[in-house]
């Protein structure tokens, strides 16, 4: 997951999956890249993007409601994994912004870019 902060928007934006350039959806300007490390929540959600459509495809194919319910069940504990995934993310670049307010030399020089 990445993150995309404009310096002169001053804003916080994630990026999109399909967006090549970095920049800025407010102001169309360059905007510096924060790449936030994966961790548990992000290869749950990955795992259950996989898994729902499975059970789904099995219901169909054999009408057994259980498998039903079971994908509703893990549609909604992967929206709230997702959801959590994403402000962790969000907080994280958000710590990295402040280091880059005060110190671009610091910045420069772990490579957030």
């Amino acid at each position: 997951m990445k993150y995309l902060y404009c310096p002169r928007c001053k804003k916080l934006n994630m990026k999109p999956w399909f967006a090549i350039r970095n920049r800025c959806q407010n102001c169309f300007g360059d905007a510096t890249a924060i790449q936030v490390p994966a961790n548990w929540m992000t290869y749950l959600s990955y795992a259950l993007y996989v898994l729902i459509p499975a059970l789904i495809a099995i219901y169909v194919t054999n009408n057994v409601k259980n498998y039903l319910y079971l994908a509703v069940v893990l549609l909604v504990v992967m929206m709230i994994v997702s959801f959590v995934d994403i402000g962790r993310g969000e907080k994280y670049a958000k710590e990295r912004i402040k280091v880059a307010n005060t110190d671009v030399d610091v910045f420069k020089r772990r490579k957030w870019r």
